[in-house]
């Protein structure tokens, strides 16, 4: 694409725009511009002023150009590519404001806050404001105060809202994560759908739609959702050479051995654990912290306060690891996150790779580890039924909530979904999602969810409890004394309490205090009833079912599109080539070259899989110059990617088995990589029982392993001591090992 610009001459921009926030120092810097500077050169002086960069990156300069002119942009760059500038620089030379469309509530003040460090002055509007605040914010936009506005999308549900930024001149209209207003994206949020008419309201100013993640259907939803006419499009590509994909096929009970491993070949900088549910985040959580890794946890369950402070501490470096489910990360800058592990298979491609993305945005190679099993698919189809409910159960829950002879109803999830004639095969998630679909077409609205108390019934004694807890549980044990100090009588007899009031008067969080009563109940010590979850439903229209108005097959349609992104996930957990070729086909950029690093790029393709022991390449991957040109320069990652951030940074059992398939013994490949012997062995025996094609006749004589098949087979292949107790001497701790793990196999 050609595009030929008449770039707004900056000391004429300078008296037309009021920039009485500039300091004297800053206004000296534009006062001295050469205005006879073509279009690369000002922005240059622009980009230095505020960023102290000397140079843009791919596709910034000519998204840029666009805004300029007026033109609205569809901008597709990889996570990390610098997005947020696009719209940045351009504000301090339009002569209106730039509202920026954000979900990220809990980070605006963040990102308003950054810009008032390098001199551009932003404000932002969302529901954490008062009204009078929010009337103020605007008052001093119009005065020319700010030149950046940042509003939450549900702002646009009131059309007095509106109507106050109808006096306010408006120059370009910014959507972060604009896959968001997309019904076939993997975030798609109802509020965004309210931006169409919004820009309408507005005058229709030049509009500028950014995205990471969005493959050509869910890019040209974005342009039919916004209503864009023949809007320009810059997409700069989504490779990420510095990142190395990875798939482990692993079993839940090894996953965190894997990540152990991970952690620990990371020498430098910070990582993010995703996992798929709040109970398995802090099972995660307990396991590192008993093995000494500096790590927290996130989910939506925590209160906002204590997520802002966990959040802080891992930006500020006071932690290294954190593990959270997909609540957190979106809106997050951290530039030296040297791994992202996804401990479960996500549900797309595109929460994939977006997440995975968050690595390594410093350039520098970082690893990305999925770890999948057979589990991983039923989850995943869990949460597809509780987030695509038939049409059937929709206007079942309709007709069962038009029983009721008031309009108000107070109803538990789980008691509508008892109450629904039939047997539908669906989670009470489902329940909830049929509910948000009847008040999105206006037959009902909701209030606030109602919460009663627990029930909570200790039924062994304290020194049972401190047993099940074990010694190094160092925060449970100290909370379950401070429990039966206070309240020793009640945890025998059963009682109601909140946990919040429970975790505040015991001086603890109250998902400490949930993850010790999780961890009773699960060894039948403790009997707890979870508070009564009520939602209060109130119903605007009775209608027949004949006169409902929803259209049921869009929601097929949804269902069968989230069932086709889990396959294409798990399909790339299977595949053979390329990990990041697979991802950039998915994502419409399809090209023949391979990344050269990625596990199977390293390991003969698909060495979980293949029944010959793969042969690591030696061929050293060069990038052609058109990729060059798509993606920067990337001789700045470092010479020989692969040695510097091989899969045997993170995967310490390969590098192992490639030394094997060279023919060393167990002492050889211990002196070459510096590891103990006992190490070596180790490793081997994780070889085989991930199958891989190890010879064991190499390191145990078959007349042995016969001796200690006969021991594993008359005392079972739970516990090693019992077995080298039975073969005496016939076999050291070693052999003993290697053969327990090929027996498994």
């Amino acid at each position: 694409m050609t595009i030929t610009v008449s770039f707004v001459n900056l000391i004429d921009s300078f008296q037309h725009c009021q920039f009485a926030f500039m300091s004297p120092e800053l206004k000296k810097q534009f006062a001295s511009l050469n205005s006879d500077n073509h279009l690369t050169g000002q922005a240059l002086d622009l980009l230095k002023i505020h960023y102290g960069f000397t140079s843009f990156r791919p596709g910034q300069e000519q998204v840029i150009h666009n805004v300029l002119e007026g033109k609205s942009t569809v901008v597709i760059m990889p996570t990390g590519g610098g997005k947020s500038l696009c719209y940045q620089l351009p504000a301090l030379v339009l002569e209106g404001i730039t509202i920026v469309i954000s979900p990220l509530i809990s980070l605006m003040k963040d990102q308003v806050d950054s810009l008032a460090r390098v001199g551009i002055p932003a404000t932002f509007v969302n529901s954490s404001i008062s009204p009078a605040e929010t009337s103020k914010r605007l008052e001093d936009v119009t005065k020319g105060i700010y030149k950046l506005l940042y509003i939450a999308p549900e702002r646009f549900y009131s059309q007095e809202f509106v109507r106050a930024l109808e006096n306010i001149k408006v120059s370009l209209f910014a959507i972060d994560e604009a896959h968001c207003i997309s019904q076939w994206g993997h975030d798609f949020r109802p509020s965004y759908m309210k931006l169409k008419s919004a820009i309408e309201a507005l005058g229709n100013p030049a509009v500028l739609a950014l995205t990471a993640t969005a493959t050509p259907e869910v890019k040209e939803d974005i342009i039919k959702q916004l209503g864009l006419v023949a809007p320009e499009l810059v997409i700069t590509g989504f490779a990420r050479p510095n990142l190395q994909f990875a798939v482990i096929q692993a079993a839940d009970s090894l996953k965190p051995r894997l990540v152990m491993d991970a952690i620990n070949a990371s020498n430098d900088g910070s990582g993010i654990v995703y996992v798929s549910t709040r109970n398995r985040a802090d099972n995660l959580l307990e396991h590192l912290l008993e093995n000494n890794v500096e790590a927290v946890r996130y989910h939506a369950g925590m209160d906002a306060e204590e997520r802002k402070i966990i959040q802080d501490g891992f930006m500020n470096g006071k932690v290294k690891v954190i593990v959270a489910t997909n609540a957190f990360g979106l809106g997050i800058d951290k530039r030296d996150i040297r791994f992202v592990i996804h401990y479960d298979m996500p549900g797309t491609v595109e929460a994939y790779y977006q997440e995975a993305g968050r690595a390594g945005r410093d350039g520098k190679p970082s690893f990305c580890l999925m770890f999948y099993n057979s589990r991983d698919r039923h989850l995943q189809e869990f949460f597809i039924k509780g987030d695509n409910p038939p049409p059937e159960m929709v206007l079942a829950v309709y007709e069962n909530l038009k029983d009721y002879e008031s309009d108000t109803v107070l109803i538990t999830y789980s008691d509508l979904l008892a109450s629904l004639p039939g047997d539908f095969e669906a989670p009470e998630m489902a329940v909830g999602t049929s509910l948000k679909i009847l008040e999105r077409e206006g037959y009902i609205t909701r209030a606030k969810e109602k919460t009663g108390n627990a029930f909570l019934k200790i039924s062994g004694d304290y020194s049972s409890v401190l047993e099940a807890v074990g010694a190094r549980a160092k925060t449970q044990r100290e909370l379950a004394g401070k429990l039966f100090d206070k309240y020793r009588k009640e945890l025998g007899t059963g009682w109601e309490i909140n946990f919040e009031d429970l975790a505040g008067i015991l001086g603890a969080k109250k998902d400490s205090l949930m993850r010790l009563v999780r961890n009773l109940e699960e060894k039948n010590l403790a009997e707890y009833h979870p508070p009564f979850r009520g939602t209060e439903i109130n119903i605007l229209k009775r209608v027949e079912p004949s006169e409902i108005n929803i259209d049921f097959s869009f929601m097929k349609d949804k269902s069968r599109k989230a069932y086709e992104k889990l396959d294409q996930i798990e399909n790339y957990a299977y595949h053979f080539g390329c990990r990041q070729a697979f991802i950039l086909k998915y994502f419409g950029d399809d090209i023949s070259e391979k990344c050269g690093q990625c596990d199977n790029c390293l390991n003969g393709f698909g060495y979980v899989r293949k029944m010959e022991a793969p042969v690591k390449s030696t061929k050293k991957w060069k990038y052609s110059q058109d990729t060059i040109k798509r993606h920067g320069n990337i001789s700045e990652l470092g010479e020989n990617l692969s040695a510097k951030a091989g899969i045997e940074t993170k995967l310490t059992q390969l590098q192992t088995f490639d030394l094997y398939n060279k023919g060393m013994d167990i002492d050889g490949m211990a002196q070459t990589r510096n590891l103990k012997p006992a190490t070596i062995v180790d490793h081997l025996c994780w070889l085989l029982e991930k199958k891989m094609k190890v010879d064991i006749d190499k390191f145990v004589k078959p007349a042995k392993q016969k001796i200690i098949k006969a021991a594993i087979k008359e005392l079972g292949p739970g516990k090693i001591t019992p077995i080298k107790e039975k073969v005496g001497d016939e076999a050291n701790w070693d052999e003993i090992k290697l053969v327990l793990a090929s027996y498994k196999k």
